[in-house]
């Protein structure tokens, strides 16, 4: 009976370990390549506003 509740307890630290990453990954680690995306959209506004205003159908 105990090995089956120590079984449990392994499995239930693993899935919060693996929740934690998860929800760390999210916070800072995708942060970066959202950086990037951030610095890429910038400089499509700065083309935008260079090529100045077009006329739209």
């Amino acid at each position: 009976m105990s090995q089956i509740i120590s079984i449990i307890l392994v499995l239930n630290l693993c899935f919060a370990g693996g929740t934690i990453f998860v929800i760390l990954h999210g916070m800072y680690i995708s942060r970066k390549n959202r950086s990037l995306d951030m610095d890429s959209i910038h400089n499509l506004e700065k083309r935008k506003i260079g090529e100045g205003p077009k006329i739209q159908f």
